[in-house]
């Protein structure tokens, strides 16, 4: 069925159809923001979060090409050839020191390893250490904050090494639910004291407090880290080498140091979305030297505040709620998906362009839902108007009425369907009896009345006038035609419409009275009845008067249309719970092109034939309505110019059972 798109504002004197589309339209779409807002509110609830990380991950996939790494931030490396040259780990904390000493031009020196715990093995190189951090006078070393400790706790180095740095700051990172690190958090709070990570301690350390302050000012709950390149995209200097004088001091002067793990069985590795390019993790201590950076050029990617994030969500939904009220489905449909691909290309452009970061996973779940959505609610919505309209039009034609008593077997949308259809095709057949009727109107009942009119004129003019016996023979033949059209007609609209009150009846008598009727008619005729039955009692639930007036139709068509010196044999039997009674003449037949309409009303078999008896059609279309409103049914075995049996079977009574 084709579906057509309903303006957003109905014209005026628009149909109810359209009003209440309109209503349903507003009422979606009201749910469709509601929706969205309620992901956006529990999307780490419902895993939405991690939808927005693939996301997130895939513009990383597809960004322009890297940046250039800070030239101020350099790594100091503990790689597998430090490991080879210097020994197992952990090394004596008087090797740091040492390599503390050829760091001394170093703008700020960080170190990424933790010192929680004295060494009791060598007692004093934990004070060899802290003079030389105090020496340094810019060493910033890591704390870390103990996992799930509310409020929160921190593990600071040991006494010596902390009171000797110039600043402390947490290293903990924290990967998002699927193991990526895509954020760093700069502060954390016990309730009293603020600590800060160790990348604000480092721009206190360097002497850039302004950045560090205002970090602290802002103070958002996380920051994104907006990686600059793959993994080892930063300058490495291995630690060996740095210890052992092999890199001059000057290589380091006013840069910012950090210490940390690079060989991968020290486990300080971790996926990020750069993880995508190349397949690789990142060590923790180039995390932070991304986090550094961004942190000094203000170039973290900042995710949007959630008001903001409702409102660019909602806009997209009302979009694709205007494109499906206004568009065909098809070209909603393609439309939405052409928003949904607009709406990912913006969000990486936004990020891209201008490293903001507006998670969308919420509206897309959304635009996906809103197409099936509004073509359910559009199509129950036309359904309920369409069933209503047929209601009324059943309460005024009652052949509809009748039909539309067979319910949708199911609820089912494709049930609901084809009822639709079967009544679409039930408005065209009534619009069909309409015209069939006029044209009886027009011809059938006016041309006995035109010829009544044609013989009275030739009268008057006195030019070829009958006598007044033929005269008044022709007058009563056409009023007679004229008045058995008419009650034809009027069966037929009584027994499509009037109520119809059953009970107990005898087929057996019934069928009797038409056989005692008939006699004279085909006597007449040189015509034969016979009638056999088999059952003396055969009791159907029905109306008497009706069924007599079915049964006699049936037979004097039979006698019309049979010729002289033949039979007409009427049967009536039992076959299960039915009653069958035949009705078979040896007349004319009727052609089988012309059988699958024989019941409709106005349709004849014979009626171009010369010496074809008068009839209005509408006979066998009552015969057939009276039998379906008895729960029965009737049947046509035919060959022309042999004759035809029509064959009836109702239900036998329960009752008289």
């Amino acid at each position: 069925m084709r579906k057509t798109a309903l303006p957003l504002r109905p014209p005026s004197g628009s149909s109810s159809l359209g009003r209440q589309v309109l209503l349903e339209w507003r009422i979606m779409t009201f749910f469709l923001i509601l929706l969205t807002i309620l992901l956006i509110q529990f999307k780490d609830v419902l895993k939405l979060s991690q939808v927005d990380s693939t996301f997130y991950d895939f513009y990383m996939k597809l960004a322009l090409p890297v940046s250039e790494p800070d030239p101020d931030i350099a790594l100091v490396v503990i790689d597998e050839g430090s490991l080879q040259q210097m020994g197992y780990w952990p090394w004596r904390r008087a090797e740091h020191a040492n390599l503390l000493e050829n760091l001394s031009q170093a703008k700020a020196v960080g170190f990424d390893i933790l010192f929680q715990d004295y060494n009791p093995a060598y007692p004093q190189d934990d004070l060899t250490f802290a003079n030389a951090i105090k020496n340094h006078g810019r060493t910033v070393l890591p704390s870390i904050v103990r996992p799930d400790s509310t409020p929160a706790t921190v593990d600071k180095p040991v006494s010596p090494l902390a009171e000797s740095a110039a600043e402390l700051g947490f290293i903990n990172i924290y990967p998002d639910p699927d193991g990526a690190v895509r954020r760093i958090s700069l502060y954390t709070t016990d309730g009293e004291q603020t600590f800060s990570h160790i990348i604000p301690a480092m721009l206190k350390a360097g002497g850039e407090e302004q950045i560090a302050d205002a970090l602290l000012a802002a103070k958002p709950t996380e920051y994104m880290i907006n990686f600059s390149g793959p993994p080892d995209h930063y300058q490495t200097y291995p630690y060996s080498a740095v210890a052992n004088g092999l890199i001059p001091a000057e290589e380091f002067k006013d840069r910012y140091v950090l210490v940390g793990a690079w060989s991968s069985g020290l486990g300080d590795y971790y996926p990020t979305p750069r993880s995508w390019v190349d397949r690789t993790s990142m060590a923790g201590v180039e995390i932070l030297a991304n986090a550094l950076s961004n942190a000094r050029d203000d170039n973290w990617i900042k995710p949007l505040p959630t008001w903001l994030v409702i409102v660019l969500n909602i806009i997209p939904i009302y979009l694709v709620c205007l494109i499906l009220i206004r568009f065909s489905p098809r070209k909603a449909f393609l439309t939405t998906t052409a928003l949904w691909l607009i709406l990912v290309g913006l969000d990486w452009a936004l990020l891209q362009f201008l490293n903001f970061w507006l998670p969308i996973s919420s509206s897309l779940v959304v635009m996906m839902l809103a197409y099936p959505a509004w073509h359910w609610r559009s199509q129950e919505t036309v359904l309920r108007h369409i069933n209503h309209e047929l209601s009324v039009l059943s309460a005024q034609d009652s052949a509809l009425r009748l039909a539309l008593e067979a319910k949708a077997p199911t609820e089912t949308l494709p049930a609901r369907l084809s009822f639709l259809h079967r009544g679409i095709e039930l408005l065209r057949e009534a619009q069909q009896r309409r015209e069939q009727t006029l044209r009886f109107i027009s011809h059938d009942m006016r041309a006995p009345q035109n010829s009544i009119l044609a013989l009275v004129s030739l009268q008057r003019s006195g030019q070829e006038a009958l006598d007044e016996k033929q005269l008044l023979g022709k007058i009563e033949s056409y009023a007679s035609n004229t008045l058995e059209l008419v009650n034809n007609f009027m069966d037929l609209a009584r027994a499509e419409a009037m109520e119809i009150e059953f009970h107990d009846v005898n087929l057996g008598d019934v069928l009797a009275d038409v056989y005692d009727d008939a006699w004279s008619r085909a006597k007449a005729k040189h015509i034969e009845i016979a009638f056999d039955t088999t059952e003396e009692q055969l009791y159907v639930y029905g109306n008497a008067t009706m069924l007599r007036r079915t049964f006699n139709n049936l037979v004097d068509n039979a006698i019309k249309y049979s010729s002289p010196n033949t039979t007409v044999r009427c049967t009536l039997t039992q076959e299960d719970n039915y009653a069958v009674a035949s009705i078979k003449d040896q007349g004319w037949g009727i052609p089988d092109h012309l059988q699958p309409t024989i019941f409709q009303a106005f349709n004849r078999a014979h009626s171009t034939a010369e010496d074809a008896p008068v009839g209005s059609g509408i006979g066998l279309a009552f015969v057939q309505t009276v039998i379906q409103r008895h729960r029965g049914y009737i049947t046509l075995e035919s060959e022309e110019g042999k004759g035809s049996t029509f064959t009836v079977k109702l239900p036998i009574s329960e009752e008289a059972e």
